[in-house]
């Protein structure tokens, strides 16, 4: 009992084997986060993308979230993950419809130059992560070059057209992390 004679519950202290377990806080070893705004252009190719990723079955280990432009309130998902790959529309400088791939390592750089809103989120989000000490282990950007992202334009024809090969690597991804994921459950068997 505390000090106002009411029971409260312990918090189970947060370790790095409750990192991407099922059972606890519902989590998913593998998330793919697809983020953006599809009133903006090309920056909905991440929105369009989950739509097409939720319609197939990954297997329990796996959760596709439309994290749209909700920055912060991602943070649970993002911390209970072991691995995230995370599907975004950039500016690079590369041809519009060119996939970009960036690690974990590389996305502060990514990060800095912002294209629409909800990236100042997705900063934010993996900042409080890792500041909270929750960042997951292996992070992998899927961007889609874009060609434009004003306010109430449609998606580049380019920007289309790179679905399919995006939605291919993102799978490869998938069953990368996943077969990762069973090789790191069985050497600790």
């Amino acid at each position: 009992m505390n000090n106002t004679g009411s029971t409260f519950m312990e918090a189970e202290e947060y370790t790095e084997a409750l990192r991407g377990c099922p059972v606890k806080g519902n989590a998913y070893p593998v998330l793919v986060l697809c983020v953006g705004n599809p009133l903006m252009g090309d920056d909905g190719v991440g929105v369009e993308l989950a739509k097409r990723l939720q319609k197939r079955d990954y297997g329990p280990l796996v959760h596709v979230e439309e994290g749209g432009t909700l920055g912060m309130t991602l943070l649970p998902l993002l911390e209970d993950a072991d691995t995230v790959i995370l599907v975004d529309a950039v500016k690079t400088g590369a041809a519009p419809g060119t996939l970009v791939t960036r690690s974990k390592e590389e996305l502060p750089r990514h990060f800095s130059r912002v294209i629409s809103p909800h990236q100042i989120g997705m900063k934010e989000v993996l900042g409080a992560a890792q500041l909270c000490g929750t960042l997951p282990r292996a992070i992998t950007l899927v961007g889609v070059e874009a060609a434009h992202t004003e306010f109430c334009q449609p998606m580049s024809a380019e920007v289309r057209a790179a679905m399919p090969q995006a939605l291919e690597l993102i799978e490869n991804l998938i069953a990368r992390a996943v077969e990762d994921c069973a090789d790191r459950e069985n050497s600790h068997a």
